[in-house]
């Protein structure tokens, strides 16, 4: 690989990579087929395709991979919440959302709709099979919000 790029600028190591988002992120799973099921049909998001080892996700505008991982760690307790990925739903969809977990035998782990500075709203925490915590949430639209 040719390092033209640093021969092009000078930088230093307090230097800052400039990102402009997030492409993806990816969920570690023990069967990818089977999580992109789950992730499709408990959470409407959109399998576009697998690989022998990845399911690529979508979900709005955003991706999101499972990976299929053969020494598969829960990344939480079982009432734990604090590892998480978090996907909102409309204000309308929230407490339905609640009731198709319920409906499908997936218990809740934790309820909040207060404490949350930075992303503040009603949030309701389930895990997956695999442990990896969901976060649903209703995310309040209010001028303190960062955005």
């Amino acid at each position: 690989m040719e390092n033209t790029a640093l021969d092009m600028h000078q930088v230093t190591a307090s230097d800052t990579i400039q990102t402009t988002g997030i492409l993806h992120f990816t969920i570690g799973v023990r069967d990818h087929v089977a999580a992109a099921k789950f992730y499709s049909d408990v959470l409407g998001c959109r399998h576009m395709h697998s690989t022998e080892r990845f399911s690529f996700m979508k979900c709005g505008n955003s991706y999101f991979v499972l990976a299929k991982m053969d020494k598969h760690v829960n990344p939480n307790d079982p009432n734990e919440y604090f590892h998480h990925h978090a996907f909102m739903v409309e204000p309308k969809e929230f407490n339905r959302a609640l009731a198709i977990m319920k409906a499908r035998g997936i218990p809740m782990v934790k309820y909040a709709d207060e404490g949350h500075a930075t992303f503040p709203g009603r949030h309701a925490y389930f895990h997956d099979a695999d442990g990896n915590c969901i976060e649903i949430i209703d995310l309040y639209k209010n001028a303190n919000q960062i955005g």
